[in-house]
């Protein structure tokens, strides 16, 4: 049976509410020993998502440790276009995104993102 740890918060969007949401990601890379660098990309990766909320509203982010892998789901969310648009060379949503997660999905009206995790040692 795959071993799993979750976390579940919502929050305000507010932009003073998104270090409590990297608090909790940073525990949880603590207690599963997650190497800095993937903690970094997990980190950039959630502050590309939570910028992009908006300052209105609520988000709920859940972080899910499953088997290697760190799933986080962040929503709800209306990044449909803003995900689908190719900017080219500019340093977008999706490119910032596609970059630090192994698979990035929308799944419904959240934005779920995968990341294979290395642990220290």
């Amino acid at each position: 049976m795959p071993t799993r740890d979750e976390i579940r918060l919502t929050l305000p969007c507010d932009r003073d509410f998104h270090r409590v949401a990297h608090l909790v990601l940073g525990g949880l890379a603590l207690r599963h020993e997650l190497t800095i660098e993937t903690l970094e990309d997990l980190q950039l990766a959630l502050a590309a998502v939570l910028e992009a909320a908006g300052p209105a509203g609520e988000v709920t982010v859940a972080m899910t440790v499953v088997d290697g892998s760190l799933e986080t789901s962040v929503g709800p969310l209306d990044l449909r276009e803003e995900l689908g648009r190719d900017d080219g060379a500019a340093l977008g949503l999706r490119r910032v995104l596609w970059t630090v997660a192994d698979d990035v999905a929308l799944d419904g009206d959240y934005v779920r993102l995968t990341k294979r995790v290395s642990r220290r040692g």
